[in-house]
């Protein structure tokens, strides 16, 4: 945190959020985060590429040295393929999928705009490209 006020000058509360850190500190500090990721994520960063943020490209290959997977599902086939993987292995239902929890005083639907997704476009090039993603709204 520390390293990336001060280094790659992003704008985030000292402590934490506070009383005064409000949606615009928020999408600010958001923009700066994926300007900063960006350059991560391409290696141009002293910064190690941390397993919160790195694209599901690198996640896919990183564990795919161990074993690669047998299947990678989609976002919106989730609730469907894991009811049909559960049918496969003898059971009558599966659990319904969470709804995701973000953590933070704002939710990405808060803030998101043109510029975010252009910017997270930009930073997860690799993945819209691989994985074939459009706009998240």
């Amino acid at each position: 945190r520390n390293t990336l006020m001060r280094r790659y000058k992003m704008p985030l509360p000292k402590d934490g959020p506070d009383a005064g850190y409000d949606r615009d500190a928020h999408r600010t500090a958001f923009v700066a985060f994926l300007k900063f990721l960006k350059g991560n994520l391409a290696g141009q960063t002293s910064i190690r590429v941390d397993a919160a943020w790195c694209s599901q490209a690198q996640a896919i290959a990183g564990f795919g040295e161990f074993c690669l997977p047998d299947r990678i599902i989609r976002e919106e086939d989730l609730a469907a393929e894991l009811a049909a993987l559960a049918t496969t292995q003898g059971h009558a239902t599966s659990p319904g999928v969470p709804a995701p929890v973000e953590p933070g005083p704002f939710m990405l639907a808060d803030i998101y705009d043109n510029e975010i997704e252009a910017l997270a476009a930009d930073a997860y090039q690799k993945d819209y490209m691989t994985f074939g993603f459009s706009r998240w709204r």
